[in-house]
């Protein structure tokens, strides 16, 4: 599986393609995540539209549980809109990560998840200034 990003505005913009395993997913949604992070984007779209085959139920929870650990160890608290659909996208590791308090929901195309994020407000960036 392989991974591009593109910052638009405050909404990092994820791309993902190929087919798609455990190891690669944890790994690149980290890798998201940090970017993110660094970026101080706080609204983050995964697209999974261009990805294939399915994970098993129980690498969808690790997936999932994994994920939302890590985001957690970030301490960011992204809006996570993800993109996707069945087979390969069926909802289980973002219903795993939304039982662990990540802001994350699931939509069928684009569109559907930039409205999403665009109804979170903007968090300012202090850059660690106090007034």
């Amino acid at each position: 599986m392989e991974m591009q990003t593109e910052l638009q505005g405050e909404v990092l913009l994820v791309t993902l393609t190929g087919k798609v395993d455990l190891s690669s997913c944890v790994r690149l949604f980290n890798q998201a995540f940090d970017i993110a992070a660094d970026r101080r984007a706080f609204k983050v779209l995964f697209n999974a539209l261009a990805v294939t085959g399915a994970l098993s139920t129980l690498e969808r929870y690790e997936l999932g549980s994994k994920v939302a650990a890590h985001i957690g160890e970030l301490g960011t608290n992204p809006k996570i809109a993800f993109v996707g659909i069945s087979p390969t996208v069926n909802g289980f590791a973002v219903r795993v990560a939304q039982n662990r308090d990540v802001a994350v929901e699931l939509f069928s195309n684009v569109p559907q998840g930039l409205a999403w994020l665009g109804k979170w407000p903007a968090r300012e960036k202090t850059d660690g200034v106090s007034p």
